[in-house]
């Protein structure tokens, strides 16, 4: 899943001071839940025809011009602009830079040439299928060819490429693609087209003709080759109109037919991309550049964009082997980006870590930088493979250039992004970048030049690399992607009040980076892993019980064979961690222990130390980090405990807290700012980091602006849940965070004779409580058991009462760790998208509202497996929950003899019985009625959802 977030907020949280930047008073917007496209076959009309976009309705966001001027390609930041001043010819010539992503968009003003005029991008290649078109032998008639039930004349443009034959034909339709514009290759308004082409060999290899401008004609068209032959592009559009979307064309072998992949960005994600890491003169306008514009590109396809930006099977591997063959057929260095990722479950165990630490093991020459993700702010978020070892893990920065100048000093300073994912299980990120900026779009998605998220941080340390490797190439000195990365850490400089987890060693200053290399260092290969007493290899982290105080943390140091002895002093940077003064690492492992004082960590919170391992060369900077962790989280009581009370949170700063819950039993988590002027963001993230599946990010003002979570009880998990307050970046804002937990856990269950909701007093004091049971919709449950990357689908049908379709999805976590996506789209019976939102952990919940007035709705649940690596009988369980809700809810009619009040005795329980009756609304085949348990108690209303399934719900194989 890419790694970007499009929301252009105010509260000063990104942009605050630009000509004609629209402005909004609000924070971040929640989640659209859009109603997508409905089958025609229902009474919803098609979706109207429009007429051919005009060239003013394609307005850019802000005139590149200003955006230039007003330092939106923030170089600054890193000292980019200051750095190529002096060394002019470092602006990444001779170094490619691969962007694995959602594709390239050619024709972009700026992706076109390099600084030197060269060709800005060398290759466009497709890993992700998305663009395949499946090819059939035809024989034309005469000067026609039929073409899936189309007829095209001219096909004698097609005999002037080959007189003979044999020719063959295929289609792509629209509709697979997703909503329009995006999907709408064609730009008729319609996201319904189905576009076909013509293919055959000619004498300088294999051709595509289309009828591009919809005359039904082939006559005149161009014959398209591979992209690596001749940099050709076309695309559909009207008469005289550019193509709002430039598409590529790959050929290679097929077992009869070639295989022809069409490459286009319908996300505009790597487009975005390709400019900051490289752009040059965009949009036009000179001197406003990405970080490397002397670096050429290779655009490398790894995302399917229609579901959801989803990587598919063994997409990444391919990508990778096939930028380091060109490279080297070309013996120029090779820098790579991703900014692509998905959320860890169990840190060091996911298998694309693996396989890109061993590719940069063989590689060393290779720089690899990956997006840590937009989990963030809460602790344990690093996504994989951002958590590889080997590769630079990127956080994000808002740059200073977006951020209103403060109100006292007029100053502009750089503060640490509140969505930038943080370390805790893992010792990630490796640095932080700028995550704003306005960069190259395809001509379909002008209006959106700006855009946030690591995504577009982590370009922005690929062009860094660029810059570096560049240097080295020129001066004719070995390239160790190490070295590099060692480089930009050791210089970097931190922020006021970050700690590595959440930004690594700080912010990459180029030019004392470039510094560091000119001196030649015998830099050794050191693997740090820290033994969980799972036998897992991630960061130290540890939740503190009341009683501990005292822990002993095993880090394991890893060299390769042959490797001579090296001895290393140790430094700790925190009073609670004690260290051995050295140690002598000789080759394979080489254990260390570190020692926590608990008890000095006693008020709640999070404590982050490190360990630094220290060589001769103390101008190297440290050789090793060995990182601790320790979260105090608080007890909560029943009732409502303040977690913190009128704490001020400075301008652009955080405010975490921890607390401890159990499973099952409903809380409420409430904060709220003190000063009704200040304004803030809230985020709530499940224990191990998640974020809170039920919008996760909540505006925070005072009064009834404050941010409130009613945690059902469906949804508790045992651990420690941890709160996150955010200050926009020039205000700061005071507030309360208090959590209420009920002192009761609710279970729901079915019986022959009725519903039964059973409460359990988990306090010190009876519990009085009123109790009653509603009914507002259906639930089907199936457990999915499959193999292999193939689709898989879920039909069912929305009766017509249905108004909000919610999917819970839940997979084992040991599971997790194989894929690098999952894919899930609800789909009409059109095929038409209504929603989509990939899995990001082993659980994920996909919500989407139905239009009203529908008939019944025949739907489809898409599963879309994208595993590591490339194969067949890779087997997969998921459970998927499938609920369906109306307007308004029925209460349901205890059962005689049973009191609507309860009174429970601690350590006891009590239940109410309900009859379930006829269900006002039909229930399709296989959902059963869905229920919820409300208790009131002590002036507080607590729930818990659930099904009154049938024995045994169905699998499917």
């Amino acid at each position: 899943m890419l790694w970007t977030r499009v929301a252009i907020a105010a509260l000063g949280w990104v942009i605050a001071c630009a000509p004609k930047q629209p402005t909004d008073d609000r924070p971040l917007p929640k989640p659209n839940i859009d109603p997508g496209r409905i089958d025609e076959e229902i009474e919803v009309p098609p979706p109207a025809k429009a007429e051919a976009p005009t060239e003013d309705t394609l307005a850019p966001m802000v005139p590149p011009e200003a955006a230039y001027s007003h330092g939106w390609m923030p170089l600054a930041s890193t000292g980019v602009e200051q750095f190529l001043q002096q060394h002019p010819t470092y602006d990444g010539r001779g170094v490619i830079i691969g962007i694995l992503d959602t594709g390239i968009d050619p024709r972009v003003p700026g992706l076109l040439k390099t600084s030197t005029g060269l060709p800005k991008i060398l290759d466009l290649r497709d890993f992700s299928d998305e663009g395949q078109v499946s090819l059939t032998r035809v024989l034309p008639r005469g000067d026609t060819i039929e073409i899936g039930g189309r007829r095209l004349r001219g096909f004698g443009r097609v005999r002037a490429l080959n007189t003979s034959g044999p020719y063959y034909a295929g289609t792509i339709q629209e509709i697979p693609l997703g909503p329009p514009p995006a999907s709408d290759l064609n730009g008729n308004g319609l996201d319904s087209d189905t576009l076909a082409l013509v293919v055959t060999r000619a004498t300088d290899g294999w051709v595509m003709v289309a009828d591009t401008d919809g005359n039904g004609s082939l006559a005149g068209e161009p014959a398209i080759h591979d992209y690596l032959v001749s940099r050709e592009t076309f695309g559909w559009t009207w008469k005289g109109r550019a193509p709002r979307v430039n598409i590529a064309v790959n050929f290679s072998p097929g077992s009869a037919a070639p295989r022809l992949d069409l490459v286009f960005d319908i996300s505009s994600h790597g487009t975005h991309v390709a400019g900051i890491a490289a752009g040059h003169d965009l949009y036009g306008v000179t001197g406003f550049n990405g970080v490397a514009p002397g670096a050429q590109l290779l655009g490398l396809k790894i995302g399917n964009s229609a579901h959801g930006s989803i990587t598919v099977t063994g997409s990444i591997l391919r990508a990778m082997d096939y930028a380091i063959k060109f490279a080297a057929a070309r013996r120029l260095p090779l820098v790579l980006n991703l900014s692509f990722g998905v959320g860890n479950e169990t840190e060091g165990t996911a298998r694309i870590d693996a396989l890109v630490d061993s590719v940069l093991a063989v590689h060393p020459g290779l720089v690899f930088t990956i997006a840590a993700g937009n989990d963030g702010p809460g602790l344990s978020t690093i996504g994989f493979p951002g958590s590889a070892r080997r590769s630079i893990s990127v956080g994000a920065i808002v740059p200073g250039s977006f951020i209103a100048p403060d109100p006292a000093s007029g100053a502009r300073h750089d503060q640490l992004a509140y969505f930038s994912s943080r370390g805790g299980e893992l010792a990630k990120p490796d640095l932080v970048t700028p995550g704003v900026a306005y960069s190259t779009v395809p001509r379909w998605s002008t209006g959106k030049e700006i855009e946030q998220g690591t995504s577009m941080a982590s370009p922005h340390a690929a062009g860094l690399a660029a810059l570096l490797v560049s240097g080295l190439a020129q001066a004719k000195r070995t390239i160790r992607g190490a070295a590099i990365k060692q480089a930009l850490m050791v210089t970097a400089r931190p922020i006021a009040g970050a700690v590595f987890v959440d930004e690594g060693t700080g912010i990459p200053e180029v030019d004392q980076a470039h510094r560091w290399l000119e001196r030649e260092r015998d830099l050794p290969d050191i693997v740090v892993r820290a033994v969980t007493s799972e036998g897992h290899s991630a960061a130290a982290l540890h939740q503190r019980a009341p009683s501990q105080s005292s822990y002993t943390q095993r880090f394991e140091l890893i060299r390769s064979r042959g490797s001579p002895a090296a001895s290393f002093r140790l430094r700790a940077d925190a009073p609670w961690l004690t260290a051995p003064s050295a140690v002598t690492l000789g080759a394979g492992v080489t254990p260390v222990d570190i020692r926590y004082n608990l008890a000095q960590l006693v008020a709640p919170g999070a404590y982050t130390g490190i360990v630094t391992g220290w060589g001769a060369d103390s101008l190297a900077g440290p050789v090793f980090r060995l990182v601790s962790t320790v979260i105090v989280p608080q007890r909560i009581a029943s009732g409502s405990s303040p977690l913190r009370s009128g704490v001020q949170v400075p301008a652009g700063g955080q405010l975490r807290s921890f607390f401890q819950t159990d499973s099952a039993r409903p809380l409420q988590v409430r904060v709220s700012s003190i000063e009704s002027e200040q304004k803030g963001l809230a985020f709530l993230h499940e224990p191990d980091g998640m974020p809170y599946r039920d919008e996760s990010a909540r505006p925070v003002g005072s009064g009834e602006q404050e941010a409130v979570y009613e945690v059902d009880g469906r949804d508790v998990l045992d651990g420690a849940y941890e709160v996150v307050v955010v200050a926009p970046t020039v205000q700061p804002v005071k507030v309360d965070v208090a959590v209420i937990q009920s002192p009761i856990v609710l279970q729901l269950s079915r019986e022959r004779t009725g519903a039964v909701a059973t409460l359990s007093n988990v306090s010190r004091a009876p519990v009085r409580a009123e109790v009653g049971m509603l009914v507002g919709g259906g639930e089907r449950v199936e457990t999915v058991v499959a193999s292999g990357s193939q689709t898989r689908h879920i039909p069912f049908v929305a009766p017509a009462w249905a108004r909000a379709v919610v999917v819970d999805l839940q997979m084992q976590r040991e599971q997790w760790s194989r894929f690098t996506d999952f894919g899930v789209t609800l789909l009409d019976s059109a095929g038409r998208q209504i929603e989509k939102k990939p899995l990001n952990y082993a659980f994920g919940r996909l919500q989407a509202q139905l239009p009203e007035h529908h008939r019944g709705m025949p739907l489809r649940l898409a599963l879309l497996p994208g595993f590591a690596t490339s194969t067949e009988d890779e087997s997969w369980t998921v459970r998927a929950s499938i609920r369906l809700y109306a307007d308004s809810a029925v209460a349901l009619r205890q059962q005689s003899g049973t009191d609507s009040v309860v009174t429970i005795m601690p350590g006891q329980s009590g239940t109410a019985r309900f009859t379930i009756p006829e269900s006002p609304w039909p229930l399709g085949d296989g959902f059963f009625p869905l229920a919820v348990v409300v208790a009131r108690s002590g002036g507080q209303s607590w729930t818990r959802e659930g099904g009154l399934p049938l024995p045994n719900p169905p699998i499917m194989r």
